[in-house]
């Protein structure tokens, strides 16, 4: 069982550098021109992180936010994905994210480094080929933080963002079961995401439904 899960963990790892197609950090505009690539180097790992890859968990509300959708797709309707830490990652399914990995979450899923401390938990959904064709991220905010001001700033880190590999098409930001849904994707992913979590959370409320134009 440890050799597949290496295996696994090895192949999401290498489509990731060969792919290379999550959003990058947007450049400030108030600062130096700076690099706009990936970083070259793999997140820095807590201490007490395993010293070999193993699946990784889904059990924060945010995992679960993003598996009740994901179960509402059909055969037809599934693509090969992951999700959760790299590192520690779940195969077809949501996982949960480390928030000491910071700088996948920052340059991955694209929340402002500044919005970090605003997040008491988070998960994410994968496209395992091509990030850009679908990320989905959930995030579980502290109860003090208002949602609509994280929104934006999300929002607004992704429509300035710089991308490899094509930007996504579409944009989603929405409110569900008290937390913050992030996806982009290409529009027919979107539209079949859209459908499901209208059929799982009827109130969810629609915050960003947009193109992507950076």
């Amino acid at each position: 069982m440890k050799k597949v899960t290496a295996i696994f963990l090895a192949s999401v790892m290498l489509l990731g550098l060969l792919t290379g197609c999550a959003g990058t950090m947007p450049a400030e505009t108030t600062a130096p021109t700076q690099e706009t690539t990936m970083p070259t180097e793999a997140p820095t790992q807590p201490t007490d992180a395993p010293t070999e890859p193993v699946l990784g968990t889904a059990s924060t509300s945010a995992s679960q936010i993003l598996a009740k959708i994901w179960e509402q797709y059909g055969d037809n309707e599934r693509f090969a994905s992951y999700g959760g830490t790299v590192e520690h990652s779940v195969s077809d399914a949501p996982g949960d994210l480390n928030l000491s990995y910071t700088d996948e979450i920052v340059n991955k899923y694209l929340l402002p480094e500044e919005q970090l401390g605003n997040v008491e938990s988070c998960a994410s959904l994968v496209h395992l080929m091509n990030s850009n064709i679908f990320t989905a991220a959930a995030f579980k905010l502290k109860g003090d933080v208002q949602t609509r001001t994280v929104a934006k700033a999300l929002r607004d880190n992704i429509q300035k963002a710089h991308w490899l590999c094509g930007r996504p098409e579409h944009l989603l930001v929405a409110e569900a079961e008290g937390h913050l849904l992030m996806v982009f994707a290409a529009k027919d992913n979107m539209d079949v995401f859209k459908q499901k979590l209208n059929a799982v959370y009827s109130g969810a409320t629609i915050l960003y439904d947009e193109a992507v134009t950076a």
